[in-house]
Parts: structure tokens; sequence; C-alpha cells
């Protein structure tokens, strides 16, 4: 192992009832060394977890960052991390599966938009534009819903919300204590 892997982190994932993931993110003017770190981090902790993507809110930090690794979802997709992301244009509905890491356990039928054109920053603060179909529309999407505060339990209906509440309570018992796991924008405290 190089002493640059030494560095990298594999943060907790947080967990439905932490106050952190119903915080809009602050967006990221700063492209320095600590939003690589957070960014490598994010990778890092995705990996471990064999995830498609990772909200920077799921591991406790406020910065409006994700992780998406497309080679799982299309043969020419990317292992990329955006910042800032915002939804220009969307199109079509299609209605699948859909999980969480902060819902352990959970997987329920959501609508989301079939393809979605997002414009975002890379990790140098380069404006970068995304176009994605399917799963990876769907990948994107639920990212970041995360950094706007929402959760895929919102796009749920009242019916299939219902019959999951006793599931997510149980997993809102198992919530980490509050604590700091990466640094958080300046001037925000980013305290749940």
């Amino acid at each position: 192992m190089s002493a640059h892997q030494d560095l990298l982190m594999i943060h907790e994932i947080r967990l439905y009832g932490d106050p952190v993931l119903r915080k809009p993110a602050v967006r990221v003017t700063e492209f320095d060394q600590r939003l690589q770190q957070l960014a490598e981090d994010l990778l890092a902790t995705q990996d471990q977890v064999g995830a498609v993507g990772l909200a920077a809110v799921q591991i406790g930090s406020n910065w409006n960052v994700f992780s998406v690794d497309g080679t799982h979802v299309q043969r020419r997709g990317r292992r990329e991390v955006l910042t800032n992301p915002e939804i220009v244009d969307q199109d079509g509905e299609i209605f699948d599966e859909e999980g969480c890491l902060s819902f352990p356990g959970v997987f329920v039928r959501i609508a989301r938009p079939h393809w979605v054109a997002l414009r975002a920053h890379d990790l140098r603060g380069k404006e970068i534009e995304r176009e994605a179909e399917g799963f990876l529309a769907r990948a994107y999407m639920h990212e970041i819903d995360h950094l706007q505060g929402r959760l895929f339990v919102d796009r749920m209906d009242p019916d299939t919300r219902a019959k999951v509440v006793g599931m997510m309570q149980s997993i809102s018992g198992k919530r980490s204590p509050d604590r700091r796991v990466f640094p958080l924008a300046p001037g925000r405290d980013g305290r749940p």
C-alpha cells in the first residue's frame, strides 16, 4: 500500500434519521486539496460498500459533492466526482427499484426521469456537462436529491411509504451518534 493510499479514509454512512441527511449541501467555492481529499474518500468509501454513487452528506460533509461510478451501469461509463451539480433538463419517466445506503435493506419502485442533462464542476472548478439515461440518470438524480436534503423516501407514494415505515424506524434506531467525519465548508457549522 502506498503512502497516498494510507491517507484515504473509509467513512461511516449516515443512516435515515440522522438530521445531516435533511440539510441542503453548501456550494463548493474552493477547489483545493481538501476537496480532493473528500473526493478520494468518497470514492474509497463507495468502493468499500459497493455503491454506484455516494453523496458527501451521506458521510457527514455538507459540501455539494457526489461521486458516481458509471462503469457499473454503462459500457462507456465514467468514474468521477462532481461538485455543485444541477439538473438542466430531463425527459421521460420510468419506474424502477431503488435503494439507498442510508436505508439499508429498503428497496422500492420509484419514478425518475429516464434521461437527464446536468451541469456541474469537476475537481479543478471547470464547468462540465453530462447526459445520462436509464440507471445512470437515476443515480445522478438520487445523489442530487441527497445534496438538496431530499431522500428517496420523499419520492415514495403514500401507500408504499406506509408499508416501509416500520423498517425505516428500525433503521433510525441504529443511527450512529452525531459526530463530524469531514471538515465542513467555511462559514457553516454543519451540525445537525
